[in-house]
């Protein structure tokens, strides 16, 4: 089963609800305690040491629009996992609801390594915010 944090801010290419790491300028352009801002960006370098930045996050075509793939966790990246939810809890704090999504179906792979799976949105992709 894969995991995503999201939010109720809609990405502009995708269409769904967006990640908690694209959302995470929420708390940069509103009133946010300044302790959030710095526990998010601690975690954020983190994950920059540690989570590879996908290789390919959408798929290009001469004749037809791109998709833009959206990101899952896999379970199994147990780190990774458990400071997303800290950055979830944090991004709530600063006043953005952040929600669990699953999905134990795979659906079509973008691209992938050992902590996360990028794949294209598809119209029973669970939603978190009506």
């Amino acid at each position: 089963m894969y995991l995503r944090f999201v939010t109720p801010l809609v990405h502009p290419y995708s269409r769904v609800e967006s990640g908690f790491f694209r959302a995470s300028w929420y708390v940069q352009r509103n009133d946010c305690p300044d302790w959030i801002r710095q526990e998010l960006a601690d975690q954020f370098d983190w994950f920059g040491e540690h989570l590879p930045l996908p290789g390919r996050i959408a798929r290009h075509f001469k004749r037809r629009d791109t998709i833009w793939g959206i990101c899952w966790f896999d379970p199994a990246a147990r780190e990774a996992v458990s400071r997303a939810r800290y950055c979830a809890w944090l991004l709530e704090e600063g006043g953005l609801p952040v929600r669990t999504i699953t999905t134990s179906r795979q659906r079509e792979v973008i691209w992938r390594d050992a902590h996360q799976i990028v794949t294209k949105p598809c119209a029973d992709l669970p939603k978190a915010f009506p």
